[in-house]
């Protein structure tokens, strides 16, 4: 009920079902951009699957591992491009604010990724952990921007995968700062396995929800 009574209370509750029949220019885009987020979103997965497969060490493991961090690195640029699209939605959305949080947290993100890729050492625990929240709360507050977007194009059923996009962040970002602190720590192997799975889970489930919410815009 609040979802519809937010709906029904904005300025104009046809002008995003006319958007989407109209498909402007600005539509077009911001649908590159999802689509640049989701496919993002799904490389920085697989380069996070491959960095768990390999700890356990095969003969690729030198080659592979030197690939991953590009693959990581390409991903997060695609998702901060993607973010940067989606920047054409239109101003009754009420989302553009969301959108710039999120391409300031994206950017975060691409700094640590791309110190990944440079140079590893080159970053302290402290600023680590700092880009990495800087990068999930991107995430969140692009998850907030669809959930406007949402409503602005009356698909207020299509919240709950909203809600469990943010689940996933959060599944995420726990995983994350856990990694860190204990990979700093040196606790065992298996403890950071553990921990990191959790944060796959986060990351799988990520560009699966936004590439549902993606079709909303269709």
């Amino acid at each position: 009920m609040n979802h519809k009574s937010e709906a029904a209370s904005s300025p104009d509750p046809t002008s995003g079902e006319q958007w989407i029949r109209e498909a402007p220019a600005s539509l077009k885009q911001t649908r590159w951009g999802l689509n640049l987020v989701v496919y993002g979103s799904a490389l920085v997965f697989l380069a996070a699957v491959g960095v768990l497969y390999f700890l356990f060490g095969t003969e690729m493991q030198s080659l592979v591992m030197n690939v991953l961090p590009v693959m990581g690195f390409s991903g997060n640029l695609m998702i901060l491009v993607g973010s940067i699209f989606c920047l054409s939605v239109p101003e009754q959305t009420r989302a553009r604010r969301l959108l710039l949080g999120a391409v300031v947290g994206f950017g975060c993100k691409l700094i640590f990724s791309g110190s990944v890729f440079f140079d590893p050492g080159i970053l302290g625990l402290p600023l680590a952990l700092f880009l990495k929240l800087a990068g999930n709360i991107g995430l969140i507050l692009f998850a907030l921007a669809l959930r406007k977007l949402l409503l602005y194009v009356n698909r207020s059923e299509q919240m709950f995968k909203v809600y469990c996009l943010l689940g996933s962040t959060v599944l995420f970002l726990m995983g994350s700062w856990c990694m860190e602190l204990v990979a700093d720590l040196g606790l065992v192997e298996f403890t950071l396995i553990a921990i990191y799975s959790v944060m796959l889970v986060g990351l799988f489930l990520y560009p699966c929800f936004a590439g549902s919410l993606k079709k909303a815009l269709r």
